[in-house]
């Protein structure tokens, strides 16, 4: 949507204000060769900074704020329009990405590789999409997920339930064309941006959340968009970030040692090999230890707790219905209950919490 309070974003590209302008007032110079990225005749409206540098397309009802999607009024190149090699990787792969029909939702497809669905495991699995509820669980006016993607899982819709408006921001067009869809009737702002240079002035949000995302930003940008998250959450709100330690996860290194070992291999192998034969890459991946977190100037009010323990490949070899496979993980959820941090250093997904 477009009707909100417009002050709260912040252009890409020079940080000032941006204010809503009709499109008639500069499709004159919306081309082909002005705006290639986009498809002109589907701009209802757009948004201009205060120094009417650069103009932003509004296209069902998603505002585009990444700078490859800015016009440059000035002519003008704008800042960051050329993507990192590693990012755009993300970019294609969610902007390539097919989705399928779960409880009446559109999801990813392909969400198999990280979700297990049978009747075995699915409670656990749904019981840590609630989890980020925990650390969340406030109320206020503004709720961020940044790299939201479909909202296809009742228990994300459910997580921003207190709040008044959840925006939405992710680097793909089409993913929040579905959460547009798969919301209804919740009240959500759908923003095309990125999470290293977040389109909202400070001290916006009441509560920030990152959802498997940080570890798919480049390596050296993830220092950048944690610090982003901070700058746009309000005094006194939380940022939710659920991160993996993939090898530095201990508990996946003593039930899976074999198989970690062959993942480990396979993901450095695969960096090498894209490289080399310049073929199209799998989505970027990288993960920081948790004392990465340590450098922070915050870093005294960062907890450290257990999103989930368990890797759908420990599930896939572990879990069976015959062989008390739901018992186990009814255990597993208690421990990571009882003991939060613990796990949540140990485990493989952690829910890194700051309170500004």
């Amino acid at each position: 949507m477009v009707d909100f309070d417009h002050s709260i974003l912040r252009c890409p590209n020079t940080s000032e204000n941006l204010s809503l302008i009709s499109f008639e007032e500069i499709k004159h110079l919306v081309t082909t060769d002005t705006l290639p990225q986009v498809a002109s005749d589907k701009i209802t409206t757009g948004f201009i900074n205060v120094s009417k540098t650069f103009f932003y397309p509004v296209i069902q009802n998603v505002i585009l704020l990444l700078p490859l999607y800015a016009l440059s009024l000035t002519k003008e190149k704008t800042t960051n329009s050329e993507m990192h090699f590693d990012k755009e990787r993300v970019f294609r792969h969610y902007s390539e990405i097919k989705y399928k029909e779960f409880e009446n939702a559109k999801i990813y497809d392909g969400s198999d590789k990280w979700v297990d669905y049978r009747p075995v495991s699915i409670d656990y699995f749904k019981n840590s999409f609630r989890r980020a509820k925990k650390y969340l669980d406030g109320s206020g006016k503004y709720y961020l997920d940044i790299a939201s993607g479909p909202i296809g899982f009742q228990e994300y819709l459910d997580l921003s339930e207190k709040f008044e408006i959840r925006i939405c921001i992710d680097i793909a067009f089409n993913p929040l064309v579905e959460a547009q869809i798969n919301m209804k009737e919740h009240k959500g702002i759908f923003i095309c941006g990125d999470i290293t240079n977040i389109p909202l002035q400070n001290d916006v949000c009441d509560a920030v959340l990152s959802q498997h995302t940080l570890y798919h930003i480049p390596r050296k940008e993830q220092k950048t968009a944690v610090e982003e998250m901070y700058r746009v959450a309000k005094q006194g709100g939380t940022i939710g970030i659920v991160y993996n330690w993939f090898f530095y996860s201990l508990f996946t290194d003593v039930f899976l040692l074999p198989y970690q070992i062959y993942r480990v291999a396979r993901h450095y192998a695969g960096k090498v090999y894209v490289r080399l034969f310049n073929k199209v890459p799998r989505l970027y991946f990288y993960c920081h230890p948790h004392w990465w977190f340590n450098q922070f100037p915050f870093k005294d009010k960062i907890e450290i707790y257990c999103w989930r323990a368990a890797h759908k490949d420990f599930v896939d070899f572990y879990i069976h219905e015959n062989f008390g496979g739901k018992r186990l993980l009814n255990f597993l959820q208690k421990l990571e209950d009882k003991y939060p941090k613990t796990l949540g250093i140990i485990g493989d997904y952690p829910i890194i919490v700051i309170k500004k």
